[in-house]
């Protein structure tokens, strides 16, 4: 292990959790020091695969056309892993690099804190130390120094270290023309941040850290625009306020995530087993040039000519034309669509064996549910993509001030970060007929207007487009059905076994192409090729429909009844109504909307009125 390596993170959590821009906290494998680094941007990806001599194009790469097409990039590259050595053998790995934030560190000694460069270090060890309180320890002990609770956001999604100096000496007893910039002590004498004290050994100003968290804790200082993770000279001019966050605050890091389902064509045994050489058949623009290449391949390659001996050169050349003209036929712009269409694309689909994207349909007695299909996903692959980041709120951020989307390299790039997953589901559709009669009511659309910034939904504006105007109707359809997909997942986890935490929700609701009304709950990971079929087997009818009545009659009422009911305990959140962490709120990797546009009370109405909830017939049920 080299001595610069301070720890591990899984591959999938780089995407998800950790990517370009986000906080790290790390224990040194050797000193357990505590350190703090910021993800290094996508340059250094490339610089660390130059370093060690791998050829860009070797490195693990991902093809997802739909997906590449809509994010203007032409393929996705999987995060850098270390692969273990044995010790006689070169370490040519390629790292995940951190840029260390905070700068400022403490000694949870004798509490100063300073900048790094003010503390000692041994070489080649990335941890740091106060002098003068190892000495008093035994042995090879150090007071190895911790990083500061406390730094600095905006939300164009900028970083910066608490201003020290300017709190310090703006207290009780304010002093600006005291020149040590570099050494104070933080010590607590009592509870609460109140009890925090920042003093100045060199003037003795000080002051408590109670109004940190102000939005005028700050006021008349602009934010510095700093950009840590990006290359050097990466800052930027910013106009907005700065606000403190902790540094391991929940909200610093919001990963903007964009994935698609792999389906057919590109999910069949054919397209895998041509690899590489897909691309180059799909990129050909006619039928005739395209059979020539085949030929070409027939005489030359090997492999191909072992395929069409399997299958016969016409049956060949005739399930490749069919499966370019469909991938053509797709609709790149609008990947819920592609995907929603293949789910429905028959009254019946059968297995096919080397498909990721196998599906069952289920028979539906006569049921007051109004579920109008129910399909066993047995098989699926995922790709997810991050394209950016937020921070202090999800896009589109509450107004006066939006939130900004930062960028994983400082110039743009022909590639993105991404993880492939599998895994499996259910998948189901309510009665479009029922739907529309239920979401045309006064009372639902009155309700659904206490909601009034609804066009920030990724599924509803898969584009973030402020311009798109979505009907209440159709805001009506996403709260019923994001929130039975919340509670449904819920259920889920206490019948089937997996966590809360492994399962997610992919909606397919909107009018454009046409109307969809369908709901996805799935479990995928990237560590293994499948699982155990525990969740798809829920999706049988003589086990989900009992569990989906339980999982609604189950939410008539909530602990912080009347409360929550009524609104008052997510008063906080303008996008929800009737959620709470008792009854809809998810895991923060479940949801795809970060726990918003939310409402209990669409499922099973309200105490006065539940007509307003459109399972209303389940509800009255004895």
């Amino acid at each position: 292990m080299g001595t610069l390596e301070i720890g591990k993170i899984r591959q999938s959590a780089i995407v998800m959790n950790y990517g370009p821009g986000a906080i790290i906290d790390f224990r040194h494998p050797v000193t357990g020091a505590a350190i703090s680094v910021v993800a290094a941007s996508l340059e250094e990806w490339l610089k660390q695969a130059e370093e060690v001599g791998i050829n860009i194009s070797d490195m693990q790469t991902l093809k997802e056309p739909r997906l590449g097409r809509k994010l203007g990039v032409t393929y996705f590259r999987l995060p850098p892993v270390a692969y273990d050595h044995n010790d006689d053998e070169e370490d040519d790995n390629v790292y995940q690099v951190g840029q260390r934030f905070p700068k400022w560190l403490q000694c949870p000694k004798c509490n100063l804190i300073q900048p790094v460069r003010g503390w000692k270090r041994d070489p080649g060890d990335p941890s740091r130390y106060c002098s003068s309180c190892s000495r008093g320890l035994a042995g090879q002990l150090k007071a190895y120094a911790v990083p500061v609770r406390f730094i600095l956001s905006c939300k164009n999604g900028h970083l910066d270290d608490f201003p020290w100096y300017e709190w310090v000496h703006s207290g009780s007893n304010p002093n600006r023309t005291c020149t040590n910039k570099t050494k104070y002590y933080l010590k607590t004498k009592g509870p609460g941040l109140a009890g925090m004290e920042v003093s100045c050994p060199k003037c003795n100003s000080r002051n408590n850290m109670e109004y940190i968290f102000r939005r005028a804790a700050h006021e008349g200082r602009k934010c510095g625009g700093k950009r840590p993770w990006l290359p050097i000279d990466s800052d930027e001019e910013c106009t907005l306020p700065p606000v403190t966050l902790q540094r391991g605050a929940s909200n610093l890091y919001f990963p903007q995530v964009v994935s698609a389902i792999i389906i057919p064509p590109w999910s069949e045994a054919i397209i895998k087993n041509l690899g590489h050489r897909w691309h180059d058949l799909e990129s050909i623009t006619t039928k005739e040039m395209r059979h020539q290449q085949i030929d070409i391949w027939e005489e030359n390659d090997e492999y191909i000519k072992k395929l069409i001996q399997e299958m016969g050169k016409e049956t060949f050349i005739d399930l490749i034309d069919s499966k370019i003209e469909r991938s053509q036929n797709l609709d790149g712009d609008n990947l819920r669509w592609d995907e929603y269409q293949q789910f429905n694309i028959s009254e019946a689909r059968q297995h096919r064996v080397g498909d990721d994207f196998d599906i069952r349909r289920e028979t539906l007695p006569d049921n007051k549910l109004c579920l109008s299909s129910l399909f066993r996903v047995v098989s699926l692959r995922e790709v997810r993509v991050l394209t950016g980041f937020s921070r202090i709120e999800p896009p589109p951020g509450k107004p006066p001030i939006p939130v900004r989307i930062q960028y994983l390299s400082k110039f743009p790039m022909n590639w993105l970060p991404a993880i492939e997953v599998r895994g499996e589901g259910i998948y189901f559709t309510l009665d479009k007929m029922k739907l529309n009669d239920w979401a045309s009511q006064e009372s639902v659309l009155n309700r659904v207007g206490l909601i009034d910034d609804f066009s920030s939904s990724k599924v509803l504006n898969p584009d973030n487009n402020p311009d798109i105007e979505i009907s209440h109707e159709t805001k009506a359809k996403f709260l019923l059905m994001h929130s039975l997909a919340h509670i449904l997942m819920k259920q889920l986890s206490l019948q089937c076994g997996y966590s809360s935490a492994s399962l997610r929700e992919r909606l397919y609701v909107g009018d454009a192409p046409t109307e969809m009304s369908g709901v996805l709950i799935y479990t995928a990971t990237s560590d293994s090729d499948g699982t155990l079929g525990g969740l798809q087997r829920e999706g049988m009818s003589k086990s989900f429909l009992p569990m989906f009545i339980e999982s609604i009659k189950s939410h008539v009422w909530c602990s912080s009844d009347p409360l929550c009911i009524k609104g008052l305990v997510s008063a906080t959140e303008s996008s929800n109504l009737a959620a709470c962490h008792s009854c809809l709120l998810a895991p923060e990797t479940s949801c795809e909307d970060f726990n918003r546009y939310l409402d209990r009370a669409t499922l099973v109405g309200t105490p006065e009125d539940r007509e307003i909830g459109f399972f209303k017939e389940v509800v009255e049920q004895d």
